[in-house]
């Protein structure tokens, strides 16, 4: 799963169509060249990739100060889209980027639905801990690795833990009703303008 393909799908959903230089600062000011390590040139291949594979459309937008290509989604881009963000959000995986890339795009799917799917990653977590777990319990005798190696099993531990405890809150924070999701307002973010 590709968390610049997904953020770049989101960004001309939210804006209904919008140009590369578009999408391009939107991404930044999302700061996803930090946590999701999107360029500019990846942002352009994504756009031109989505393009060829019928995820959006490209059309020259008349009105523009200079003839741009613009793009808006298709049906099936919309279709790719929602299957990158419920994996995204449900996936327990490592892929630090995909899981900023889904929390970020969130508000485009209904609560209850978020929630869910967050519970999956949860389940998820909590079986690899407890895994790792046993691992690091092992007695010298089952450890069969150098005994130095057990500290990196105490640092994969550690963030899985640190992973599982911040779901947690994020799955509780949406039960009281935080954040606007898409089925609280026909406005919330990253829905289609209508």
């Amino acid at each position: 799963m590709s968390a610049t393909r997904l953020l770049v799908l989101g960004v001309v959903r939210v804006h209904g169509q919008a140009h590369g230089y578009r999408v391009g600062r939107e991404l930044m000011d999302w700061g996803a060249e930090e946590w999701a390590n999107v360029k500019w040139g990846s942002i352009y291949h994504a756009l031109r990739k989505l393009s060829e594979q019928g995820k959006l459309r490209e059309f020259v937008a008349e009105g523009e100060v200079t003839e741009r290509t613009s793009y808006e989604i298709t049906d099936e881009g919309e279709a790719d889209f929602l299957r990158l963000l419920r994996g995204a959000l449900s996936h327990g995986g490592d892929d630090h980027a995909l899981l900023c890339a889904g929390v970020t795009l969130m508000p485009c799917l209904p609560r209850a639905e978020v929630i869910e799917l967050l519970k999956e990653r949860l389940a998820v977590l909590e079986k690899s801990d407890a895994e790792v777990v046993s691992a690091i319990d092992a007695t010298e005798a089952e450890w069969g690795k150098p005994a130095h190696v057990r500290e990196l099993f105490r640092l994969w531990h550690y963030t899985v833990d640190a992973g599982a405890d911040w779901t947690r809150q994020l799955i509780a924070s949406l039960e009281t009703g935080e954040y606007v999701m898409a089925d609280d307002s026909p406005q919330a973010f990253g829905l289609p303008p209508v």
